[in-house]
């Protein structure tokens, strides 16, 4: 029977917010909203913590999840997500059929329904590859054109250049706060599948993504509000 395994890549190097992934929000790590999240979420068999950090791995021990001790070569700036999945995959022996749910510590506005919601999604899309979760942005951007040739080329065709907005389709954003795939998908190209994708769509206020100090400052006011709203 295949698993649904939760996997936080978490790495230690970060430039906005120095150990940004255990910066303290509310008087918690932040990568404990995604570890409580999984966990309250009652859909994920096993929690893990990727990182080359031996801090965050003993806090993310301490906060109930596993611990993979990443290799450093994947935990540079410039390294993408896709080696160190392949790396967890492996050093796991995950079945083919087993379910990735993957979340980025920086979203600790992302709440334990989004984790039920979207997995439920996932399993009754037989025919998609990957889902994604996103958020709406303005759709004006379709009419934008691309500069720098001797003409300019539409961006999104030519006819939405000349269209009315209402007469045009949806935007959506990826946030980042929740990539779900099975591994068999992940092996086929060694990478997060990128066609036959689905999205997930939440809130742009819960799709916060810490990056810099502000945006630490804004999620304690978020999470401060739901706390009031929901006493």
């Amino acid at each position: 029977m295949s698993k649904v395994i939760a996997l936080i890549p978490a790495r230690g190097g970060s430039k906005g917010i120095k150990q940004k992934n255990l910066a303290p929000l509310l008087g918690r790590p932040l990568i404990d909203y995604s570890i409580a999240a999984a966990r309250s979420s009652g859909v994920i068999d096993n929690i893990y913590v990727s990182s080359d950090d031996e801090l965050i791995l003993s806090v993310a021990l301490s906060l109930g999840a596993k611990t993979i001790k990443r290799n450093p070569a994947l935990a540079l700036d410039e390294s993408p997500t896709d080696p160190l999945i392949a790396e967890f995959i492996a050093h796991e022996n995950l079945s083919a059929s087993d379910i990735i749910v993957l979340l980025q510590p920086t979203s600790p506005l992302r709440m334990p329904h989004h984790i039920i919601d979207s997995l439920q999604r996932f399993r009754a899309h037989p025919s998609c590859r990957s889902l994604i979760s996103v958020y709406e942005v303005n759709n004006k951007y379709l009419k934008a054109y691309i500069a720098g040739g001797e003409f300019l080329t539409p961006l999104a065709g030519e006819n939405t250049s000349y269209s009315r907005r209402q007469d045009l389709p949806s935007v959506v954003m990826p946030n980042g706060a929740l990539y779900i795939f099975t591994v068999a998908e992940f092996l086929r190209e060694e990478k997060i599948p990128r066609s036959q994708i689905i999205s997930y769509v939440m809130s742009e206020a819960d799709s916060l993504d810490i990056d810099t100090p502000s945006d630490l400052a804004a999620a304690e006011r978020a999470l401060q509000q739901r706390q009031v709203s929901n006493e």
